[in-house]
């Protein structure tokens, strides 16, 4: 039994080129090597963030990844950084910040004080938030220095970017490409090099599909372990935030710093252990036979098969298992997600200056909401089914984690598609998220993972692992060990 998802050949996988072509392009710098460097004094934060505003300004022209960008405010936030550490070291007390003089941005559906708070539309025009969202209090308190604002869709309602009222971002690897979304500007944000790590959102995939089509690493934390006061809501049965970032290690640092001490705890060392000791013995590794019938690029196939047997490799052992109900899931999810958007955007249905797709969502929200009984009759209609259904896959997923320690997809069927696909076949753009609304529906904590490129395409591929609901430490192990392994198999291929 192979376990591999049928329409290629895993054996092909090294006819296409190196494992991890990605590993060779030019290296970013690591949130956590920025950190430990100005935390031991060997740079201070000021430089790292003129560092940062220097690359947002080369970048910016092309990949419009930011609304707004602070650098007043950055600039003096890491001096006070600095004159912080430099009283610490001269009293000889230790400085223990997990993000000191890290630059991050922040999706622009996100609250930071001062800051301006548009969700990508331009039919807010809010005054700036006075206080900062709770995850952006806790990522200054771990020392990171927010330098911008992220671009998205309207009201995190699509999956390029295109639906922002300020214009689409552009991926870095191929500017005639969509970043993905909603969470492009974020991921564009990092690919480019503006800065080490961001933070989306994460309703229906949209963390780690723009995370896979840039070639970074992307998470969905487990439901609920990351506070949302502050956050605008999409659908609040399925929103989450998380983090992007170049590595497992650096997105389990922000993931860390976000979630707090009682929820964060020990995902970096998890990250840690995994990258040091690569390892997989003991873990099965679940593969959903009903996602083979979806529509997949072959090239992404080639390069998912691939991972599985590096997977294999470290001693995972690969097994089948079977969702009967994830045939349903996509439907189900946009049926939930456009009714609880109504109890946030409802009067904004005939607002002039809406855009389209967000319109839509929300006028499918009332007719779902028109269509389902209430009181006596409320078991009945459309959108009960999909509770129904949603309970139905949680259940099923629950009855895997005895089969298996980790599932695995590909983060999606295609790589990233040209600008303006999307808006063009409308249609085409929820499909995408066929792979990933399993982790909103269920709550459990997912990551996407970078494997290499497409041989077809040339573009970037992601791999989707995903974990029970609260093992987001398991997650961070398998995935840092998985990519350890891949950029070993292609310093060793490059050698060949």
């Amino acid at each position: 039994m192979t376990a591999f998802l049928r329409g290629a050949n895993p054996a092909d996988g090294s006819a296409d080129g190196p494992v991890n072509d990605l590993v060779n392009r030019p290296a970013r710098e690591t949130a956590r090597g920025l950190a430990d460097a100005v935390t031991e004094h060997q740079r201070d934060a000021a430089s790292v963030v003129s560092d940062a505003l220097a690359a947002i300004a080369v970048h910016e022209p092309r990949v419009h990844a930011l609304l707004h960008v602070a650098g007043a405010d950055a600039t003096a936030r890491a001096a006070r950084i600095d004159r912080e550490l430099h009283a610490d070291r001269e009293h000889g007390r230790p400085s223990a910040r997990l993000l000191a003089g890290v630059p991050v941005v922040i999706k622009d559906n996100i609250a930071v004080r001062g800051m301006p708070l548009t969700c990508g539309s331009a039919v807010w025009a809010l005054t700036p938030p006075r206080r900062d969202a709770t995850l952006v209090r806790r990522l200054r308190r771990a020392g990171a220095i927010v330098v911008g604002k992220a671009n998205l869709d309207e009201f995190g309602m699509g999956a390029t970017t295109e639906t922002s009222a300020f214009g689409a971002s552009r991926n870095p690897l191929d500017e005639r490409r969509t970043p993905g979304g909603s969470s492009g500007g974020s991921a564009a944000a990092v690919a480019a090099g503006e800065v080490p790590a961001a933070v989306g959102t994460d309703t229906g995939g949209s963390i780690r599909e723009p995370a896979a089509q840039c070639g970074i690493v992307g998470v969905k934390p487990s439901h609920g372990s990351i506070p949302l006061n502050g956050v605008v809501p999409f659908a609040p049965s399925l929103d989450q935030a998380g983090p992007l970032a170049g590595t497992v290690v650096d997105a389990a640092m922000l993931h860390q710093a976000m979630a707090g001490a009682r929820n964060g705890r020990g995902l970096v060392a998890a990250a840690l252990a995994g990258a040091v000791h690569v390892d997989l013995r003991g873990h099965r590794v679940g593969v959903v036979t009903e996602m083979a019938g979806l529509a997949n690029a072959p090239g992404v196939l080639r390069r998912f098969n691939r991972c599985l047997e590096q997977m294999a490799g470290l001693g995972a052992e690969l097994v089948e298992v079977s969702l009967p109900t994830v045939s349903g899931a996509l439907e189900a999810y946009y049926l939930i997600s456009s009714y609880e958007s109504l109890a946030t955007l409802a009067g904004l249905v005939e607002h002039p200056l809406l855009g389209d797709e967000a319109r839509r969502r929300l006028l499918v929200g009332q007719q779902v909401s028109a269509d389902s009984p209430s009181g006596a009759d409320s078991s009945r209609g459309a959108l009960a089914d999909a509770w129904r259904l949603a309970d139905d896959l949680q259940a099923a997923v629950d009855a895997t984690w005895a089969e298996c320690t980790v599932l695995a997809s590909p983060t999606l069927p295609v790589t990233a598609p040209l600008l303006g696909n999307g808006l063009d076949d409308p249609l085409s753009t929820p499909r995408t998220d066929c792979w990933t609304v399993l982790a909103n529906l269920t709550g459990i904590a997912a990551l996407s993972l970078p494997v290499g490129e497409c041989p077809d395409t040339g573009l970037p591929v992601g791999v989707q692992l995903m974990a029970p609901h609260g093992a987001d430490a398991r997650l961070y192990r398998v995935a840092a060990s998985t990519e350890a392994a891949m950029e070993t198999a292609t310093q060793r291929e490059l050698r060949a």
